[in-house]
This record gives C-alpha cells, structure tokens and sequence, in this order.
C-alpha cells in the first residue's frame, strides 16, 4: 500500500511519497516486501508520485518508470499535462496486458487500481494532475495561483486529520439506515474540517504537510491494530519518505531520497 501527497503551493510544488511495499502469498499472511520502494519520480521536468499497484507484468512500477521517462526524452519533454496524459497511456496498455495475461482480475467499473500523481510547470503555473487507471482518465487537481494539494492511497489518517472523520470508512462499515444518516450529515461534517492556507504556504510549509500526513499515517498504522469496526489492518504505508519540489525557475529537486547503500545496521533505512 501507500500514502502519495502533492501539494501546490505559491512557491512551488511538492510530491512526496513512503515507501513501503507488501505482498501476500494465497493462504499466506500478508507480509512487507520492501521498505526501499521507489514510488517518486522526476520526469521530464516534473515530479511524479505512483499509488495503487505494486507491479506490473511481474515488475515494480519503477522499472516500467525507467522506460517511460526514456520514451518521454526521446520526444524532447513535455509539460505536465501532457505528461499525464502520456502516463495514461503508457500504463494504460500495460495494466491491459497485465490483466490479459491473468495477474490480476479486472477491477469493477470506476475503480481506480493504480494512479498517478503529477506536479509541474507550464506557461509559468505549476499545476497537479492525476491520472486514475484502468480509466486513463487525467484531472487537473489544483494550480499554484490558488493552492490546493491532493493525498491518494491509505488515506484514512490523514481524512480524520484533516476533514475530522474518514466518512468512506464510517460509511462503507455501517448498515443502510445508519449509512443514510451519515449521508444527511454531510453539511455538518464539512464544519469541522481544519482550514489549511495552502494558498499562503511557502514551499517549506507544503514539505511540512505532505511529511506531516505521511509520518502521522506510519506511526499510526505501527501504533494501532486498525478500527473497531475493521480490526487487524496491515501497516501498508512505512520505510523512508521521499520528497521532491518543482520550482518555477524548472527542474525537479529532490528534499529527500533513497540511495543504494552498502551494509549497515539492522532495521535501519538511511536516506541519502
């Protein structure tokens, strides 16, 4: 699983992500793979953070990354939504043959099984999109006139954070009256929201956010055996934070990032 963050901010865009993998065997519990899992890229200018599936056609989405951004500098770059448009498609046919040959059944029809999120500038604007897949379907989230950001994955720490309840929870565990009540009391769950001036922050705020919401989910998920209502989940979100900024000047520039290490001491994952 995964905690993916972007946020825009008048001074640049932020895209960070964990990186922890599991993994289940049939009749196996489920498991951590990896804590080392690349799941923020710089590509072409901007920076792309990945969520939902693991692998594809049996490789990590960071190797299928490596080819897409060859591909995108072989055609001499693009702009962010353009980028996302060309992620759609990349990953698109990919997840299609992944689907044909077996590795996974097809999602019912809206769900989204793998993502992207993508921060960049264009014509001085840094904006983030999302591109939702099987769909293909890109989504300009929020620009950096008037701040915003976005959180995908295991996002149910940071909604109570945030929005003061995780309502896809409280809904999806409850029986229809009760779900039905829920529904009605929208209007009052939206009061209790915190304002977040996203579209006063500097770039040193948006950093603060997004490791915020991903630290907050990891101790979490460590501390806690899951809700009363759905006890036992799996700590999904974990390993070091990977942190990268778009600034307007160009470019993407990474906060923090792992690096290829040689032996060191048990349980710990330096970042570089």
């Amino acid at each position: 699983m995964t905690l993916a963050i972007a946020v825009a901010t008048a001074d640049g865009i932020v895209v960070a992500a964990d990186s922890r993998t599991t993994g289940q065997l049939p009749d196996a519990p489920r498991r951590v793979i990896s804590d080392f899992t690349h799941k923020v890229f710089a590509t072409s200018g901007s920076a792309v953070a990945t969520y939902g599936y693991a692998f594809l056609l049996q490789r990590n989405i960071a190797g299928h990354m490596a080819e897409f951004t060859r591909e995108i500098v072989e055609r001499g770059g693009v702009g962010p939504e353009a980028l996302a448009t060309a992620l759609g498609t990349f990953f698109g046919e990919r997840l299609e043959s992944h689907f044909a040959v077996g590795n996974d059944p097809r999602p019912a029809e809206g769900d989204t099984v793998l993502g992207f999120l993508v921060g960049g500038y264009e014509n001085g604007i840094g904006a983030l999109y999302e591109v939702a897949l099987p769909s293909s379907e890109v989504q300009r989230l929020a620009d950096t006139t008037t701040g915003g950001a976005a959180w995908r994955g295991q996002t149910d720490v940071v909604a109570r954070l945030i929005k003061g309840i995780d309502l896809d929870c409280a809904i999806r565990t409850a029986d229809d009256e009760i779900r039905n009540q829920l529904m009605t009391l929208m209007p009052t769950f939206a009061k209790v929201e915190y304002v977040v001036p996203f579209n006063s922050m500097n770039l040193q705020d948006g950093i603060d956010f997004a490791v915020l919401a991903i630290r907050t989910t990891i101790d979490v998920q460590r501390l806690t055996h899951g809700t009363a209502g759905a006890p036992g989940s799996w700590p999904g979100v974990g390993g070091p934070i990977e942190i990268a900024t778009v600034l307007p000047t160009g470019g993407v520039n990474w906060v923090q990032q792992t690096q290829l290490q040689g032996e060191r001491g048990a349980g710990v994952a330096e970042l570089g």
